[in-house]
């Protein structure tokens, strides 16, 4: 499957490639002494193509890989690097190995069946370095911190800072040209959570989707974040109608509607019916 871009180098020595299917990142955080990978695809046959297209940067083969979470388009091609420390955080570990295997078959329900022999061939991955809370890899002149900021779009999604650089890898809680996704995500946390990545102060900001963007659009989905909890808070609380949450959401409706369910869901509410 082509790439929709060529490597980009964003900030000093972190080179950022999107892919297809769903323009998703690939990024390269490189220093004097190793390489750090972030995320892997949707399986070994793609998570390959990205080995032999790292034969175009000036670096070495990744010194570690880390996963931001355990949506199968991020982290289903890990296994074309056996060998090299995995990061991922306990969360990301513990889904992937209770639903790894239902996910990918899941998975197989809706991609075109080009796609269905490569993913029957991809091990489920199982991150050997865990992350509880934070964890500094040291890459010789720069350091990457691996950090749980807070629910978002996911339990357990994993931040990568690059303080030298003033950058971030924001996996999902970011994306860039698609609504975010609300099927696994906790929208009464997701505005806090943004707020803590927001409060990194990074220049430069790499969605889990889509171009790599700056803290002006950080900050604007923050304020969409918090939008969209204040309604969804309202119409649990009986106090709005969910055809008007509908209405008057920052997101498209249909995925304003799995916001609400999701609202509702982590919080032992019944959705109110649009």
């Amino acid at each position: 499957m082509p790439a929709v871009t060529a490597w980009e180098e964003v900030a000093d020595r972190i080179w950022v490639r999107r892919y297809d299917p769903f323009d998703v990142n690939v990024t390269v955080v490189a220093g004097t002494h190793g390489v750090l990978l972030a995320d892997t695809r949707t399986s070994l046959h793609e998570a390959a193509e990205v080995r032999r297209h790292l034969a175009e940067l000036p670096v070495t083969a990744p010194t570690a890989v880390a996963l931001t979470h355990a949506h199968l388009d991020h982290s289903l091609g890990a296994g074309a690097f056996p060998g090299v420390p995995l990061y991922a955080s306990r969360g990301c570990r513990e889904t992937l190995t209770r639903h790894g295997v239902a996910e990918r078959e899941r998975w197989l329900s809706w991609l075109d069946e080009e796609h269905h022999a490569h993913l029957r061939a991809s091990p489920i991955p199982v991150p050997d370095h865990l992350v509880e809370a934070r964890h500094r890899i040291d890459l010789g002149d720069r350091d990457v911190d691996l950090l749980l900021l807070g629910h978002g779009h996911t339990d357990h999604d994993l931040v990568l800072h690059v303080p030298d650089a003033a950058a971030v890898l924001a996996g999902d809680l970011v994306e860039v040209g698609a609504p975010p996704a609300f099927e696994d995500a906790f929208p009464f946390e997701w505005p806090a959570t943004l707020a803590r990545l927001e409060a990194l102060e990074a220049e430069v900001v790499v969605p889990g989707h889509g171009a790599p963007t700056s803290q002006a659009l950080l900050s604007i989905r923050r304020q969409q974040h918090a939008h969209l909890a204040a309604l969804c808070r309202e119409a649990l609380g009986g106090v709005r109608s969910a055809a008007s949450v509908l209405v008057m959401s920052p997101f498209p409706e249909d995925t304003t509607r799995v916001a609400l369910d999701r609202a509702a869901a982590t919080t032992g509410r019944r959705a109110p019916d649009a």
